[in-house]
């Protein structure tokens, strides 16, 4: 399936991912809507993103339902329907049982599940058969490690919640599960960490594209260690 033309809406578009993807979207001819939370995420993404200027950016707060349908009435209004999704939105948490409470483990449900759950619920109008969903969970959702308990567990909500997507739309939907993606921001956190395993953003993006535009896959959790995809078994 070809995405010249299409219609992608690319929630977390601003963060660490989000130019790698919305970049290959408009080089495949795709008009991209993106979502951000802050101001200032948006004006960083200007210096980020090649083709920042071609995307239409929308700030909403995803884990709000109101919020949420509101957004998708705007995009309705100004763009039609939306032909495919790809579920960015995230954010990497550190802790482990002792450092974390109540708050944050629901803090990570919503940044993760909660925003994929809301945005695919109001745009699901907008699905049909020859439509792609795209969710980010985490090769922590299929191998946990120590120290991230929250991320973890929000990411593996991700997992579930694709293959549950999976069986009540008439509509792909998957999901890629990286190891640690080498990108700066990663980097400047972790800068004693062993780079070469980390997953690389190109391969991602590639993955990402050839989900939305394959029509005989679906339901699938794709996990990319060191930038190889390997289907779940």
């Amino acid at each position: 399936m070809e995405l010249q033309h299409s219609t992608v809406l690319v929630t977390g578009s601003t963060g660490n991912m989000g130019p790698y993807v919305t970049d290959s979207l408009v080089d495949s001819g795709a008009n991209v809507i993106g979502t951000y939370v802050t101001e200032t995420a948006r004006d960083e993404v200007e210096t980020r993103a090649e083709h920042a200027e071609e995307i239409s950016y929308y700030q909403v707060d995803l884990t709000d339902q109101a919020a949420v349908e509101a957004f998708a009435e705007t995009v309705s209004d100004e763009h039609g329907s939306v032909d495919h999704i790809v579920g960015l939105a995230g954010g990497f948490s550190m802790g482990g049982i002792d450092d974390t409470d109540g708050d944050a483990f629901r803090a990570a449900l919503d940044r993760h599940a909660t925003t994929a759950f809301l945005t695919v619920k109001a745009f699901a109008d907008h699905l049909t058969s020859q439509s792609g969903v795209v969710l980010f969970s985490s090769d922590r959702a299929l191998d946990p490690v120590a120290g991230t308990l929250a991320y973890n567990i929000g990411k593996g909500a991700v997992r579930t919640l694709t293959e549950s997507l999976d069986v009540e739309l008439d509509t792909r939907v998957n999901a890629v599960a990286p190891f640690l993606i080498d990108v700066p921001g990663n980097r400047e956190a972790m800068p004693d960490a062993d780079f070469s395993a980390w997953t690389a953003p190109e391969a991602i993006v590639d993955e990402v594209i050839h989900l939305l535009s394959n029509e005989g896959v679906t339901g699938q959790i794709v996990q990319m260690t060191g930038g190889q995809p390997e289907l779940e078994e």
